[in-house]
């Protein structure tokens, strides 16, 4: 084992056991998760130069469509709020991009449904996002992640890279994320490779005023450090001072209101203004959501939480011929900079 490992972290379990994963899925040690050591053992011994790269270079990557659940109703809010008929989005950390796709997918909440795929994502509601917030429809225009390693799973490689980081026998994840990477590689969004607090000022510097940005993530702002999360609260100050911006986004642990560490705060903000609320709180991959009520200005509409039939869908995406392609329709990139697949 020491030979595969140079120095021990909290992920390097993950990686190995990803990489291990991995090298199953490509058929190349198709016994190696038999349940049997021996088998396992065997690919350690077998692939070992592969898998000591591996947990040196790859990082963990998980991409989980799930969150979107959680991540729909701030969407909506910030669109109903602006009065915003479309969104140009930007998400920070966004692995291979499948949630720039949250309004290619159908969601089932109490309130009723939103939106029509063959992908539809739902789970538990302790306290329901409200119907008036699923009424709302919306466009998304644009699409761009800014990532250090994008994963383009437009590759064989990048698909079974995210599905090694699904355990076996997690049948529902798998299927939800073939799903979602056959919805993706129809029309991929806009990936750059990067810093994305160093490249932010600049995409934001080129939006377009016709349209609401709104800039997203999830989990990412907590492994960059507080001295460059409050350079990005800064710079986002910045931009919103110049144009209408949304923000959307999990709270790291400085920025809790709550001290609870089992799931994450999710929190909203708009421009002018700026001001950040506490909109729900959610299961880390978005199984469950708990509405608080309190973290909206305003929303139009009648009906509070009544039940409605769930064959009923309330709102959903508007077809647009604005965005055709991942390399079309960008809402801006730092000058001289092009956008890159991953060659991971």
């Amino acid at each position: 084992m020491d030979e595969l490992i140079d120095e021990l972290s909290w992920d390097v379990p993950l990686r190995l056991f990803g990489g291990v994963h991995y090298l199953e899925l490509a058929g190349i040690e198709p016994y190696a998760l038999s349940g049997e050591w021996e088998d396992f053992r065997a690919a350690l011994e077998s692939r070992r130069e592969f898998l000591a790269r591996f947990v040196r270079e790859q990082a963990v990557q998980t991409n989980e469509v799930q969150r979107c659940y959680a991540l729909l109703p701030a969407f909506l809010l910030l669109a109903g709020e602006h009065g915003a008929a479309a969104l140009d989005l930007v998400e920070l950390g966004p692995a291979a991009g499948l949630n720039l796709l949250w309004d290619r997918y159908a969601y089932r909440y109490r309130a009723g449904r939103w939106g029509s795929s063959e992908l539809a994502l739902t789970g538990v509601e302790y306290a329901p996002v409200p119907r008036e917030v699923l009424e709302q429809r919306v466009r998304v225009r644009r699409r761009l992640g800014i990532d250090l390693n994008p994963v383009d799973v437009t590759s064989d490689h990048g698909a079974r890279l995210l599905h090694a980081f699904i355990w076996p026998g997690r049948v529902e994840r798998t299927q939800r994320l073939k799903k979602a990477i056959a919805i993706l590689r129809r029309e991929p969004p806009t990936l750059v490779r990067g810093d994305y607090v160093e490249l932010l000022p600049a995409v934001l510097g080129e939006r377009d005023q016709q349209a609401l940005t709104v800039v997203f993530q999830t989990a990412s702002t907590g492994y960059i450090g507080p001295e460059r999360r409050a350079e990005l609260r800064s710079l986002l100050e910045d931009a919103g001072r110049e144009g209408p911006l949304g923000w959307v986004s999990t709270r790291a642990v400085e920025e809790r209101e709550e001290d609870r560490h089992d799931s994450y705060e999710l929190e909203v903000a708009l421009w002018p203004g700026g001001e950040r609320r506490f909109l729900l709180r959610c299961d880390f991959h978005g199984n469950w959501l708990r509405w608080r009520g309190d973290g909206s200005r305003r929303v139009e509409g009648e009906g509070g939480n009544r039940e409605v039939p769930p064959d009923v869908v309330l709102g959903g995406a508007e077809a647009t011929s604005e965005e055709e392609g991942g390399s079309r329709g960008k809402p801006g990139f730092p000058r001289g900079s092009e956008p890159q697949a991953s060659d991971q």
